[in-house]
């Protein structure tokens, strides 16, 4: 009887199973993040993001940990933040889902010769942003970057976050914007730095899994495609090959500065 789908034990004992198996994959991933920090700590010189990104991939390709962007989408998000800058100086860069650091590894690149330049990364998942503290802390060493990482749940509201920043570090707007969170969160949290005015002009909105994720990002792609017309975004596609085919895009804000006011 106990066995009866139906029976109240059944389902109370498959819930439990369930939460187990959950908790089981949590511990597993940060175990994941836990080797994946030391192998870059141990392979890599500090103050070196290119090679420790490399050392990242080698170790997530080899576990086949699946942890890893590669470096085709990394490269995409270097060159992203490229195109924001500008002007000289210093620029800042908000990252919102970091994972277990490789494309922070990616932004420092880009910053290599801009000391002076911060970056906020945001990450859901503890076990992730701590293996992410170790990883950019290291690779990050020497650079003279503020690195700026935090808790911050998917589905939170953006706007406490982007107000929180601007109280206590003084940050009043982001030149480079990297989202690779949940995918349902990509257009309002869009919409919401626009509407606060907090993304500069010129600035770029990198952004992944494109293909793969094609009908989840449609209300996104088509909110950054019809925005062209008016000025506020001039978007681009780039297909990649590895670690599995996909397409990222990068959408420039206000690129030639005629946007309607907002």
């Amino acid at each position: 009887l106990f066995r009866s789908p139906t029976h109240p034990l059944f389902a109370m004992a498959r819930a439990v199973a369930i939460l187990s198996l959950a908790a089981a994959l949590c511990c597993a991933r940060g175990q994941d993040g836990r080797q994946i920090a030391d192998y870059v700590i141990a392979k890599s010189p500090p103050g070196n993001p290119e090679v420790a990104m490399k050392k990242f991939i080698e170790f997530s390709e080899k576990k086949r940990l699946g942890m890893h962007l590669g470096e085709e989408k990394g490269r995409t998000i270097t060159e992203s933040v490229e195109k924001s800058m500008l002007d000289k100086g210093p620029v800042t860069v908000l990252e919102v889902g970091c994972h277990a650091g490789d494309g922070t590894l990616a932004i420092l690149k880009a910053l290599k010769d801009r000391p002076g330049s911060t970056i906020i990364s945001t990450e859901s998942n503890k076990e992730w942003l701590d293996a992410a503290k170790r990883v950019v802390g290291h690779g990050s060493k020497g650079m003279g970057i503020k690195w700026l990482p935090m808790m911050f749940q998917d589905s939170e509201d953006i706007g406490v976050l982007v107000d929180k920043i601007a109280a206590e570090h003084g940050i009043t707007a982001f030149n480079s914007v990297v989202f690779d969170h949940d995918e349902k969160m990509f257009l309002p949290h869009l919409k919401t730095l626009v509407q606060k005015d907090f993304i500069s002009r010129g600035g770029t909105i990198q952004v992944d899994n494109v293909k793969r994720k094609k009908q989840a990002l449609q209300e996104f792609m088509d909110f950054v495609g019809s925005s062209q017309s008016l000025g506020l975004f001039k978007t681009e596609i780039r297909d990649v090959s590895k670690p599995y085919p996909d397409s990222v895009a990068i959408a420039t804000f206000r690129p030639d500065d005629y946007g309607p006011e907002l």
